[in-house]
């Protein structure tokens, strides 16, 4: 990755983000606070191509 001393912008590997979006409804998550949307990191991203390393959204339920 480059050590301490690389900037982000020189860094090959790099997070993909991606917008949550609530699976029942389509909706997208935003933030409770100041209505942004919430990204969460799906994969990785190298030489221009994303891959994505995250299939599932975990949920959690009463029994």
């Amino acid at each position: 990755m480059g050590g301490l001393n690389t900037k982000s912008k020189d860094r090959p590997i790099k997070l993909h983000y991606d917008v949550n979006v609530n699976e029942e409804t389509g909706e997208c998550s935003q933030s409770y606070y100041d209505g942004e949307l919430i990204q969460k990191v799906k994969g990785i991203w190298f030489a221009g191509k994303t891959f994505v390393t995250r299939f599932y959204q975990w949920r959690l339920e009463k029994a």
